[in-house]
């Protein structure tokens, strides 16, 4: 399993080709971002600047923050992606959502389900159990640069009563205090952009967050069974 998984945020060919160029060469997965300028306001690169990914050992995810998501699961497929994470947030409603999730499946991809900071647990409890993990958002989608917001520590203790096994996935404003903390809560995976692509030394930062993560997952563990 692949604990920290860096982000390629771009708005411009030229911003992607750089980002995907550094990042794939020091993490084994990468999460891309697409972004259609509605369900947030800034917009990504097009689908047509993505290589064909099926060339490349490394495990690649999309997260789509866009309107009508079911439009762009075979083009995705195409393309090489083995995991799919879209907003309930872009569907609403609960069979939509199934719906979505059934098709991205069936498809032989995983499906997450996201949600926004502002967005209650109660939105996907009846629906949770059908994805393959559920990705929080830290911070306000679309945007980089931006502080993580506390209060979805307490998300992360909802999604484990109402499921104590399901993925559980972490995006966005993420450091080292909040990977540790993140981590005892027993968080297996956090998205990280910014903080890693603008570090000094992105591989060993990645090293650092994912030995924060996974150590306080294991004392969390630990603690529980004492």
């Amino acid at each position: 399993m692949n604990h920290i998984i860096p982000t390629v945020f771009a708005t411009s060919k030229r911003e992607f080709t750089d980002r995907f160029n550094k990042l794939i060469k020091v993490s084994k997965a990468l999460q891309i971002d697409f972004m259609d300028g509605k369900f947030v306001r800034n917009k990504s690169i097009s689908l047509s600047v993505i290589p064909d990914l099926k060339g490349y050992n490394n495990n690649f995810e999309a997260h789509l923050m866009v309107n009508n998501p079911q439009k762009w699961i075979s083009k995705l497929r195409k393309k090489g992606f083995k995991k799919l994470i879209f907003h309930y947030e872009a569907v609403e409603e609960d069979n939509k959502a199934v719906k979505l999730i059934n098709k991205i499946k069936s498809l032989k991809i995983k499906a997450f389900i996201a949600i926004n900071p502002e967005t209650s647990i109660n939105k996907i409890k009846d629906i949770i159990n059908k994805a393959d993990g559920v990705l929080l958002m830290g911070v306000h989608p679309g945007k980089e640069h931006q502080q993580f917001i506390p209060s979805i520590y307490n998300k992360v203790k909802l999604i484990r009563k109402l499921n104590k096994k399901i993925p559980i996935q972490i995006d966005g404003g993420i450091d080292f205090s909040i990977a540790k903390k993140l981590g005892r809560l027993g968080v297996k995976c956090i998205n990280s952009g910014s903080f890693i692509y603008c570090s000094a030394n992105p591989g060993e930062t990645i090293k650092r967050l994912n030995s924060y993560l996974v150590t306080t997952h294991k004392l969390s563990i630990i603690k529980r069974f004492k």
